[in-house]
């Protein structure tokens, strides 16, 4: 990563669990998301587009994904809640099940 680069995340010390609560159909974190130029231009609908060498998509997905699997090698461990039919803002759009996810990691590790 040249601009945001999370590696030295899986080295933490002490390691606590993590909870990574996101919505099935967000926008904006998504391994194809619409809003990304690199990924428009892949699909080719940016005039111009320099090509994935100099403006790659950026798989937010999957990127925060390897990070997190990345701290599990590490000896750390996550959860990852998926919440069906919501966007970008989980605690806002459906917020019984945001807190549910919540609620029910902290009392796990509490």
């Amino acid at each position: 990563p040249k601009y945001c680069n999370l590696k030295a995340f899986a080295a933490i010390d002490p390691k606590p669990p993590v909870l990574w609560i996101r919505g099935a159909d967000d926008a904006f974190v998504s391994d194809t998301s619409l809003r990304d130029f690199g990924y428009l231009g892949q699909l080719g609908v940016v005039p111009n587009w320099p090509g994935k060498d100099i403006y790659p998509p950026q798989p937010m997905v999957s990127q925060m994904r390897a990070v997190l699997e990345a701290y599990v090698k590490n000896g750390g461990n996550y959860r990852e809640e998926v919440i069906e039919d919501c966007g970008h803002t989980p605690q806002v759009e459906k917020p019984d099940a945001f807190r549910q996810a919540l609620f029910g990691f902290i009392e796990e590790y509490s």
